[in-house]
């Protein structure tokens, strides 16, 4: 006997490369609702000209026009967002230092870039700083402070940086993502466990991605479209197991 569903379930996901074997491992992708499939149909029918049964369908062929889905990632991490905006992660190892005397030319009121970023001590000999100038040590931005005693022009800046940590994504430099996916999941009915395997989903983002959040959003989403594929030997792009018969 059928029985009612509502599913939670844990993500895990493959990348693949281009011959659509795994590179590596999988991997959680955190908290990611709904995770959708659709199984695209069209159908073609033979319409009746016979007199007793004119404009009536006498033959109906239906045909698999394709396997699609959706999938909202609602954590952020490197690799989930270089998903998101078809680019690549990678671990920043940048070591920390001191520059003596970094040659910057000073505009008035304006931010000027230093070479480095998450900087700290910054200093121009005879000025003072937060009177002369300010600084964004964050993104290593210094800004002459019209009215103080500094002139516009070339200036020497010393400073300190720190070493890198974290990732960085470059954005739009990997135009297919694929991946296999594996689904654990449970119906919050009963507690039966089911599962899924995909074994190649190629992803696409489907939606803008805000870096300044609405003053009413709770979160940002990550959100995509899927493509499911069969491989080749397969018959079928995936399996959904432990439904009750």
């Amino acid at each position: 006997m059928g029985k009612a569903m509502s599913l939670i379930g844990t993500l895990y996901m493959g990348l693949l490369d281009a011959d659509k074997q795994l590179v590596g491992g999988f991997r959680k992708v955190g908290n990611a609702y709904p995770f959708s499939m659709q199984v695209a149909t069209e159908q073609k029918s033979q319409i009746s000209r016979l007199r007793e049964s004119a404009g009536q369908n006498i033959d109906t062929k239906t045909s698999i026009s394709g396997t699609t889905g959706s999938m909202t990632l609602r954590e952020w991490d490197a690799k989930n967002l270089a998903w998101a905006l078809s680019g690549e992660e990678s671990e920043l190892t940048g070591t920390g230092g001191t520059v003596a005397a970094e040659s910057v030319v000073l505009v008035s009121g304006e931010w000027v870039k230093l070479a480095n970023r998450d900087v700290s001590a910054v200093v121009i000999a005879g000025s003072v700083l937060d009177t002369d100038y300010e600084v964004n040590a964050a993104l290593g931005l210094i800004r002459m402070i019209p009215g103080g005693n500094l002139t516009a022009g070339a200036t020497d800046v010393a400073y300190t940086y720190a070493a890198e940590s974290g990732y960085k994504v470059e954005i739009g430099t990997k135009t297919q993502i694929r991946v296999a996916i594996l689904l654990d999941g449970e119906n919050e009915y009963d507690g039966s466990a089911i599962s899924g395997e995909f074994d190649s989903v190629v992803l696409a983002s489907s939606a803008e991605i805000n870096f300044i959040s609405d003053p009413s959003s709770e979160y940002e989403e990550l959100p995509f479209t899927l493509s499911f594929e069969t491989l080749s030997g397969k018959s079928s792009p995936g399996r959904i197991n432990g439904i009750s018969i």
